[in-house]
């Protein structure tokens, strides 16, 4: 195929021009300025007052967010979109809590020391390591909780339709948020109960999602740190939990989780896999955002998985496939002598 310069600096100039309108969405999303749009158009004056704007800063970022269908203009008027209601928090396929949250658009630009470093951005940039920052700022802590919420509506709960699940007995979501994930596991098992481990932080918001889902009934919440042996299940749940941590930690949590385990005790580790061939995958965009947030973070190829579960003292059964870029991995207790 014949080369085109000219198609080539175009598609760089795009790659700038994205960069760009990802900070716009962030800012714009910071401000509640979608939230104040729900109702209906506003006069960029009294939205720019609603939000706590300047009034010329706000139209020109709003006419540049305009030309990617986020809002609309008629005259001095600002309206939303059907793609701009998607930054609303009370959409049901909601991103609002990915633009709001404090995390990669912010930490972004430390990437250049990273590659020379090896070492995350995010400590550097916030001035602590990113859970700790977290931990002093409990609005950007409930910000990313719904962060999760929203991730795992887009990935994890794809996974739950094409797994088999046990009709009885005790399955424990580690490290599950407010519990997005185990509900609608729940809601396909009607015989099964749940258990929720999480930090206390997290879990006082937790019931709130399960009471309406449905399943606060058969669930309980288990305050636990997430290194400490849970209590024993039939079923273990790890969904993007391990992709945060380096091998040294999350073998930890591995064998945490084989310390409460019983001998028939499963694990389901839901992750996105990183391909062993040069072939394109959203992972190694994922990848590359826990190279900026935390130390070791990575995610891992299939074979990388394996080694971390056998040294632990587990053996792999299989792995399931959702139609989106999340996988399954199911292991097993690893027979004794």
């Amino acid at each position: 195929m014949a080369a085109d310069p000219a198609a080539d600096r175009q598609a760089l100039i795009e790659v700038i021009n994205l960069g760009l309108l990802w900070h716009c969405l962030c800012a714009i999303t910071r401000l509640e300025v979608p939230e104040r749009l729900a109702a209906g158009p506003l006069p960029i004056p009294q939205l720019a007052v609603a939000v706590g704007a300047d009034k010329d800063a706000l139209r020109r970022v709003l006419r540049l967010v305009a030309d990617h269908q986020i809002v609309t203009f008629e005259g001095d008027r600002v309206g939303l979109t059907d793609r701009g209601r998607l930054l609303c928090r009370d959409h049901r396929s909601s991103l609002s809590a990915a633009f709001a949250t404090v995390g990669d658009s912010d930490v972004a630009h430390g990437l250049t020391q990273t590659l020379r470093t090896g070492r995350a951005a995010a400590p550097r940039v916030l001035g602590m390591g990113y859970w700790d920052y977290l931990a002093a700022h409990p609005d950007q802590q409930a910000l990313f909780d719904q962060a999760m919420v929203q991730r795992a509506q887009a990935l994890s709960l794809a996974c739950v339709p094409v797994l088999d699940w046990p009709a009885s007995g005790m399955i424990a979501d580690i490290a599950g948020g407010t519990g997005t994930l185990l509900a609608a596991v729940l809601q396909a098992t009607l015989g099964a109960r749940g258990i929720l481990v999480e930090q206390p932080q997290v879990l006082a918001r937790a019931q709130p999602v399960l009471e309406r889902q449905g399943v606060a009934d058969r669930c309980r919440l288990h305050p636990a740190d997430l290194f400490a042996p849970p209590p024993a299940a039939e079923l273990y749940l790890l969904a993007s939990v391990l992709h945060d941590w380096d091998d040294d930690h999350a073998v930890r949590i591995l064998a945490a989780l084989a310390r409460g385990a019983t001998r028939d005790t499963r694990l389901r580790i839901f992750e996105m896999l990183l391909p062993e061939e040069a072939t394109p995958h959203r992972a190694k965009m994922s990848d590359v955002l826990m190279l900026l947030m935390f130390d070791g973070a990575r995610e891992r190829t299939l074979g990388q998985y394996q080694d971390l579960l056998e040294g632990t003292g587990w053996q792999l059964e299989r792995v399931v496939h959702s139609p989106g870029p999340m996988s399954v991995i199911q292991a097993r207790r690893a027979a004794t002598s």
